[in-house]
This record gives structure tokens, sequence and C-alpha cells, in this order.
């Protein structure tokens, strides 16, 4: 009996975030971050560049508020089914999902 892979799927970490349009209303933006051959390595490779992304949006918001200013809102790094979302109190800022694509020339 052979040892055959269980799957034949290759696994893309996507970002996904709001950014303004030229008219200044919110669109979305999406680039991917990688394709990983396990579901294990696009997980945790979503979850570090969450929290990297969580750093980096926290420090921005100390940084725009001053010295003498205190920051408001509260920032979370929610796991969810489809990779990890970044939430400031209850509103989705940035999102890094995975998505299962078939491996190419199988």
């Amino acid at each position: 009996m052979s040892a055959a892979p269980f799957s034949s799927e290759d696994y893309a970490v996507l970002h996904f975030t709001l950014v303004p349009s030229d008219e200044g209303k919110p669109m979305q933006k999406t680039h991917s971050c990688g394709v990983y051959r396990s579901i294990e390595e696009a997980f945790t490779s979503a979850r570090l560049l969450a929290v990297r992304e969580w750093q980096r949006l926290r420090a921005m918001a100390a940084t725009a508020a001053g010295p003498d200013e205190k920051v408001t809102g509260s920032w979370h790094v929610i796991d969810t089914e489809f990779g990890y979302d970044l939430k400031r109190d209850h509103l989705v800022v940035s999102r890094f999902w995975i998505h299962t694509k078939a491996q190419a020339g199988v």
C-alpha cells in the first residue's frame, strides 16, 4: 500500500484591509502573504502576521494620540474558522484569512 498525501491542496494566507479610495470612501484591499503546504503552517503564519499588525496599529494609535493624551479603544486579535481578525472595539480593521486552492500541476 502506498502512502499518498491526504490532500493535494495549498493554503494561501490573504490579508484584507480597508483603505480610502480617491473619493474618500472605504475600499477593500487584498494582499497575498504566502502559500503553504499545510493548514497548520498557514494558520501559524496568519497568527504571527495578525499579532504584528496588532502591535503596529497600537503603536500608531499611541503615537497619534500624543504624549499627554490617552489612547482610546481596545484592540483584539480574534481567531476564526477562516484565520484571524484584528478588531478595534467592534470594528474589524484587518483580516488574515486562509484560502484553500488546488496545487498546480496535480
